[in-house]
């Protein structure tokens, strides 16, 4: 088995192409979109990239617990954008922030729906075959689009002061996301202490 910090020069150069890709979506998103949703993909983006770099870049994810829980997360996540779109979320969302720009809601479809929606299926199918970009996509919807987007639908009932779209999938999201993260966590833990299993193998059996 490889050692932890023994990652190839191209895994190194994608880390560091990640990471502007990032800085410019995020830029043209504060450019484009309400500048409140912006704030928290980007913190999002950020987080998930510091908990990806630290875990999953290095080795990624081995486990198929933790990719079975995603794909049922992201299938969740249709459930979910089904009730913001059936209640107008981006509407509501640009009445109550008084948001900087107009957020239609052809835009949240074929943004967060279709494109993101894309996005999370194309990273479950390359974490398959242990692609480290893939894991950051895994990442990045565990605490973007699943934690902080579950937590900021329980904030925004309070603010608007009665029902805000998403609110009545917002605990299953939340409940997903937790379990995917703790997952990524179990499983970056045990491939840190060399489990000595073969590649072919998952480390499932050994979850506690």
């Amino acid at each position: 088995m490889k050692k932890i910090n023994q990652v190839p020069r191209s895994a190194r150069i994608t880390s560091l192409a990640l990471l502007v890709i990032i800085i410019v979506a995020v830029t043209i998103g504060l450019l484009t979109l309400p500048w409140q949703a912006m704030i928290i993909l980007g913190g999002a983006s950020t987080v998930a990239y510091i908990g990806w770099f630290k875990t999953s870049y290095r080795n990624p994810i081995k486990s198929k617990r933790v990719i079975a829980a995603y794909l049922i997360a992201v299938g969740f996540q249709f459930i979910h954008m089904a009730e913001e779109y059936n209640g107008h979320f981006p509407h509501e969302f640009v009445r109550l922030f008084h948001t900087n720009h107009d957020w239609t809601e052809k835009s949240f479809l074929l943004t967060f729906v279709f494109g993101f929606g894309a996005l999370w299926l194309f990273a479950g199918a390359g974490s398959l075959y242990r692609m480290r970009i893939a894991n950051y996509f895994v990442w990045f919807y565990a605490l973007g689009a699943g934690l902080i987007n579950a937590i900021s639908h329980f904030v925004f009932p309070i603010i608007n002061g009665g029902y805000f779209p998403g609110l009545y999938t917002a605990a299953g999201h939340l409940f997903f996301s937790i379990l995917v993260l703790r997952f990524l966590i179990i499983d970056a833990r045990q491939q840190k202490q060399h489990v000595g299993i073969d590649d072919s193998e998952d480390l499932d059996r050994m979850t506690p």
